[in-house]
């Protein structure tokens, strides 16, 4: 129990005003070591809370933690002390917000023992963010298939919204198609018109003008392009002329989309062309004559769209060379990424060895929160860029999952899981939820880590670690872009 004693200097003559008010009209808590941090007051449900969560770890500083605003008509609010009895809250002193906070505000009629029941609570509640927003966060989710694994290589594209990964195993040629809600349970079916016992060497998806959507791929070899509505029934396309090796990229600017791709040309040179969706024509690129240089990628390729400062989509693009590319001062090994704003393919060449991008064989690129990502087999680390010029490895949290082998045992996907080593593998991003899909080949894995000898002397041995793994479904997000796209209901 609680008593106040209100005391007046004023003339017996003079009436004293007591008001019903028992309403807080403003909040802020001393989030000096964190930022600045707004808190809503909904006086409906008498609830006090901060819609921008404080950054995970932030309850080493709530725990003991000063009020630094708390408005009220008369002055005066309580809360339960240990005993369970109303006791004065004083804002001098730091209180815990770790756990949903009750407190009380009195009117001065309640004050005055006029309206004893013109109080009213609150509950404060102060939300911090489970995870950290600049982490990747991984979470596996199935095997692709358990019938039919997938063994070897693979590619996969976003069609509509499922996901097709295609692969040969026992010399027929299947889709898995997933939907990009439900990952993993894709039955496999027998494509029809494409080579059966071969990969495609690249599949894109493009729309020319009248017409739906259609996937579009080469096989290794023959000069065909083959096209499908489905992904399973393919024909030979009539779009495009003979020779061509490999299919690269598609890129929109200003309405006008075009599909960019390699021809072999009676001298047995490979030569740039393109298509633009309102023309179906081929037109071989002007610079430099259309001749792609023996550096340019020439398998698996991977390719981003980057927006530049001036608001023009280019293509990003990396893949597997037959040439070696190194960095101009050293003998470093690296992945050159190509670019293409419609106009000219320019190598982003790397002219230092120390902000370059290590060779990955079977690279990805991707353009994610206003950054270039870049990783490949092995799955040892990830390289950032800005524009793709300049790289650097990226920060320890946006990183894959890597286990700890001293404990012994082998990698479990679901508790302890492992990337490191795997090879076979394909990736997808869903532009709609920001979501990485990386689907991996059933297999062996292997890697060599570095590990200390004795904790003492701090020498270093490398030990081989071997492990097996099946055709794994994995699904990475930015924590920042979950919460965004959490609060875009999204």
């Amino acid at each position: 129990m609680v008593s106040f004693v209100i005391t007046s200097c004023l003339d017996d003559d003079n009436n004293i005003e007591y008001s019903p008010d028992a309403t807080i009209h403003a909040f802020a808590l001393d989030t000096a070591g964190l930022g600045s941090y707004k808190f809503t007051i909904d006086q409906l449900s008498c609830e006090i809370y901060n819609e921008d969560s404080l950054p995970v770890h932030a309850d080493t500083i709530i725990d003991k933690i000063l009020i630094k605003t708390l408005t009220t008509a008369s002055g005066v609010v309580t809360m339960k002390d240990k005993s369970g009895n109303d006791s004065v809250l004083n804002i001098n002193d730091s209180i815990d917000l770790r756990k949903e906070l009750t407190i009380k505000v009195w009117s001065t009629e309640a004050l005055a023992g006029i309206s004893p029941n013109q109080t009213k609570e609150y509950k404060i509640k102060v939300n911090v963010h489970d995870y950290d927003p600049d982490s990747l966060r991984w979470k596996y989710m199935d095997k692709i298939n358990n019938q039919i694994q997938i063994t070897g290589e693979q590619k996969s594209i976003i069609f509509g919204s499922e996901v097709f990964t295609y692969s040969v195993v026992n010399n027929k040629l299947y889709v898995y198609k997933n939907s990009l809600t439900n990952f993993g349970n894709g039955a496999p079916q027998a494509t029809v018109g494409l080579p059966e016992d071969k990969l495609p060497t690249s599949i894109i998806a493009f729309q020319f003008n009248r017409s739906k959507t259609m996937l579009y791929a080469t096989s290794n070899g023959d000069g065909k392009v083959y096209e499908s509505a489905d992904g399973e029934n393919w024909n030979e396309s009539t779009i495009f002329g003979k020779g061509v090796e490999l299919l690269l990229a598609t890129l929109t600017n200003n309405d006008v989309s075009r599909i960019c791709y390699i021809k072999k040309g009676a001298d047995e040179q490979r030569y740039f062309y393109y298509q633009t969706n309102d023309k179906q024509q081929e037109t071989i690129e002007t610079y430099e004559g259309g001749k792609v240089p023996e550096t340019f990628p020439t398998k698996n390729i991977s390719y981003t769209i980057h927006t530049t400062a001036t608001n023009i989509n280019s293509v990003l693009l990396v893949g597997d060379t037959e040439t070696a590319t190194l960095a101009d001062d050293s003998k470093l090994e690296t992945t050159i990424v190509w670019a293409y704003d419609g106009n000219k393919w320019v190598e982003f060449s790397t002219t230092s060895s120390v902000a370059y991008c290590p060779k990955y064989t079977q690279p990805s690129i991707v353009y994610y929160n206003d950054l270039v990502y870049i990783f490949g087999q092995d799955f040892s680390s990830i390289y950032v860029s800005n524009q793709g010029l300049f790289w650097k490895k990226a920060n320890a949290k946006f990183s894959f999952p890597h286990r700890d082998w001293s404990k012994g045992g082998t990698p479990d996907p679901d508790v302890d899981p492992e990337f490191r080593g795997k090879t076979n593998y394909s990736m997808v991003l869903d532009p709609d939820t920001q979501n990485l899909w990386i689907i991996f080949s059933k297999g062996s894995a292997s890697f060599k880590e570095e590990v200390e000898k004795e904790e003492s002397t701090k020498a270093t041995t490398t030990e081989t670690r071997t492990y097996e793994h099946d055709s794994e479904v994995w699904r990475g997000r930015l924590n920042q872009l979950w919460f965004d796209l959490a609060n875009a209901k999204k």
